[in-house]
């Protein structure tokens, strides 16, 4: 996008206002892993603590492992930045489906949509221990772990459009 995709303005807002509003609709504790814990300034006057990445610079993984660290509950709802159709339904059915799995991720055409899912906190030490070996991936993470598949026909009751994976990756997106 050639600039931080938090703050870039979508709908007259910041793009990570809608995913942090959807996350307050389902979380009493919203905590926004943003790389140095700091970068994102404007989320103080919201009320919303931030967390310093564990590997600088190592991705999504190296943030899911920052939140799943401070978590304050045994399940936390993950979605990324670059989501402004994210669904506090979708997540509320992830975490209803919980039944001790690592994690529990919806799949679309495009695969595992590891960015708007549900994670046992319990996965944390593990999903460390991958991101200090190395990895990067959070879904090659993903593949060692106990995940609940949730497929299309189980979460369309909550999104019949599946416009929540939708994600912003191109300026003409933002359009």
């Amino acid at each position: 996008m050639g600039a931080d995709k938090a703050t870039l303005v979508f709908q007259g807002r910041p793009l990570a206002a809608g995913p942090l509003e959807v996350l307050r609709s389902v979380a009493g504790h919203v905590v926004v892993a943003s790389g140095d814990g700091k970068r994102l300034g404007w989320l103080e006057a919201e009320g919303v603590e931030q967390v310093a990445d564990p590997v600088p610079d190592a991705g999504p993984l190296s943030g899911l492992v920052a939140g799943l660290e401070c978590a304050r509950t045994p399940l936390v709802a993950v979605l990324a930045v670059d989501m402004p159709f994210a669904s506090a339904a979708v997540l509320r059915l992830l975490a209803r489906l919980w039944d001790g799995h690592d994690a529990v991720v919806p799949v679309t055409d495009a695969g595992l949509e590891p960015l708007h899912a549900v994670y046992a906190v319990a996965a944390a030490p593990l999903l460390r221990g991958e991101l200090d070996r190395g990895e990067r991936s959070l879904r090659r993470a993903l593949s060692t772990r106990t995940v609940r598949r949730v497929e299309p026909e189980e979460w369309r009751e909550a999104d019949p459009t599946g416009r929540f994976a939708r994600n912003l990756n191109r300026p003409e997106d933002l359009r």
